[in-house]
């Protein structure tokens, strides 16, 4: 979904409606004081940060990601918190190997863009501790929790998210996470569906939606899928904002799978 200062700007945005999801989900998976943890495509340093609060000074967590741009960010705002407990590498995560095995490794919305997620998964495996725990969140875009009142503004966007995620990337990964981690050598996933709804005028739901709408945009129009002048995208949020409004309708947004399970 790009690279760029807006990608990261947006990254931002979305973490800070997810992070009380991510933050659950790491806590539910047993994550803790003392820790060692990796986080693997890490991107602005959200995830990582979380971690770091969670093992305390006598953890550790290791964010790596390849985007330059994301790993500058998150080493300034890991700094302004006072986390030392966190270092950004530059790496590729399908090749990274630290130095000694770790107690946990973390990950959101990286696999549903990864090549090959059974075979990252089975190097999650083989780097973790036994007893180590892997810990997962991601997108699934065949699922779909439509708005009350319906709202056919978001309705079609999110058509568009569908139609495109789903045929381009791993775009039911939430509900693929069980499988695969049984196919990676853990034992006994724990999986749970849910998805964060909010509303009014003073949301953010409908920047966030517009500015994702953005980062795939020259990608929805090479397939065919729709047009900028279709999505009327400059204007997008605000329609959105307007709709929701005056409907008083939730707006629900995309579903996420969190799942983790461990190393027996």
């Amino acid at each position: 979904m790009g690279h760029d200062d807006r990608e990261r700007r947006r990254l931002a945005l979305q973490a800070s409606i997810i992070n009380p999801f991510a933050e659950r989900l790491l806590q539910r998976s047993g994550i803790t004081s003392g820790m060692h943890v990796i986080d693997i495509g890490c991107g602005v340093g959200e995830v990582s940060m979380l971690v770091a609060r969670l093992v305390g000074r006598h953890g550790r967590v290791i964010g790596i990601d390849f985007d330059d741009g994301a790993l500058t960010i998150a080493r300034e705002r890991s700094r302004a918190q006072g986390l030392n407990n966190v270092t950004f590498l530059h790496e590729d995560v399908r090749t990274y190997r630290p130095s000694s095995r770790v107690d946990a490794i973390c990950g959101r919305h990286i696999l549903i863009h990864t090549p090959d997620p059974s075979d990252l998964l089975r190097t999650v495996f083989s780097i973790l501790s036994p007893g180590g725990v892997a810990v997962f969140q991601e997108f699934d875009f065949a699922a779909h929790q439509p708005a009350y009142p319906e709202a056919p503004l978001r309705e079609k966007v999110f058509a568009i998210f569908r139609e495109f995620f789903c045929k381009y990337t791993h775009g039911n990964m939430g509900a693929r996470l069980y499988h695969l981690l049984l196919e990676a050598g853990f034992s006994a996933p724990d999986g749970r569906a849910e998805f964060p709804i909010d509303g009014g005028a003073d949301s953010p739901f409908y920047e966030w939606i517009a500015e994702s709408m953005q980062s795939i945009l020259t990608r929805v129009e090479a397939a065919g899928i729709a047009t900028a002048d279709e999505i009327g995208i400059d204007t997008l949020a605000e329609r959105l904002r307007q709709e929701a409004v005056s409907l008083r309708s939730c707006f629900p947004g995309p579903v996420m799978v969190g799942c983790f399970a461990r190393k027996t």
